[in-house]
Order: C-alpha cells, then structure tokens, then sequence
C-alpha cells in the first residue's frame, strides 16, 4: 500500500505533466522566447506555408522573410526559423523534388540552424489529414531539434508530437483551432 506522502508526490508530477502536455493550457510551464528576424520555410512542401504566411505575417504582423524551400544558406542574420511540417506529393512535385531530395535538405537546414544558433519553431495545422507517413518521417527529423512545437489539435491524436518532445523536454502547445495556433505562435514571439 502507498503511503499518502507517495501518492501525493504521484499526484504532483502527474498534474505537471498534464499541465505542460494538455490541450486548453495554452503555454507550457516554461515559456520559450523566440526573436526576429526570421524566416519561415515548408518541410514537406504543403500548402499549409500558405496558411502560416497569411497568419504570421499578414493577421499577426511578425514580418517574418518567407522561402518554402531555404537552404542553410538563407539563415543568415535570423534568429529563428519557423518550420512548417506537412508532406505533399503535389507540393513536392510542383519544387521539382522528391521526398529523398527534400529529406537531405531539411537535415541540412536542421544542421545550419543548430550550428548558427537559430532558433527552431516546429508548426503543424494541416490536421489529421496531412499526418501520412511521409509527414511523420518529417516530423520525426525536426521534433527533438525544435526549442517549442506548435500544433492544431486534429492533427495530434495520436500525442506522437508529445512523444517525440518528451525525450528532450520540448514544450508542446496543442491549439483547438489554426487562430488558436497563431495566438500561441504570437505570445512565443518578444515584441
């Protein structure tokens, strides 16, 4: 039988758990701090870079550069890199790549960033819909390099976001709607 001071202890971590994982909290425990300038980039060649440009810089102002496929080279100078997850093979084939070519490109990009200390801001809102297997090989690439992972519920049923940020405690903010993602993405920013 547990002894009330370990089932306290249980019942602490397990509400700091919830709280840095769940949906509605909005912002996990420790608040990560993103800086311009940036630049947003497609990692899978959706059209949900669309979505984000619109949202980031037309309604949220963030002014952030836009390049659906940077190379290294085109970090110079930012502070953060917004990568935009979502694999498709019309996206793909309209870039004139394959998944094999934009794979090695997203690995470098990851590599440049680390090196130049840019930080990684990791968004998904193409929901359930766009979370195919190729789309998850993405995913699994930039996860654990990202400081903070923004991602409209739908498209995290499965948790695998948490998953793959928990092994490096990367906070998770899990958005009800695509306004709800740009809300959180905007308060990650410092003015």
């Amino acid at each position: 039988m547990k002894t009330p001071e370990k089932m306290r202890t249980a019942t602490l971590v397990f509400t700091f758990l919830l709280s840095v994982t769940c949906t509605g909290f909005g912002k996990a425990a420790t608040q990560q701090s993103f800086s311009r300038p940036g630049l947003i980039t497609s990692v899978g060649q959706s059209s949900d870079i669309a979505i984000i440009k619109a949202l980031l810089n037309t309604k949220l102002k963030l002014g952030l550069e836009v390049n659906p496929l940077a190379k290294a080279s085109d970090l110079a100078g930012a502070k953060t890199l917004v990568i935009v997850l979502g694999a498709s093979t019309k996206g793909l084939g309209a870039a004139g790549i394959d998944m094999g070519q934009e794979t090695e490109r997203t690995k470098a990009l990851l590599k440049a960033a680390r090196e130049q200390g840019v930080q990684i801001l990791a968004m998904h809102v193409g929901g359930e819909a766009r979370r195919g297997k190729s789309t998850n090989d993405l995913i699994e690439l930039v996860v654990p390099e990202s400081q903070h992972v923004v991602v409209v519920a739908s498209g995290n049923k499965d948790k695998f976001f948490n998953a793959l940020a928990a092994k490096r405690a990367i906070p998770v903010t899990e958005a009800a709607s695509l306004a709800a993602a740009g809300d959180a993405v905007k308060s990650l920013f410092k003015e």
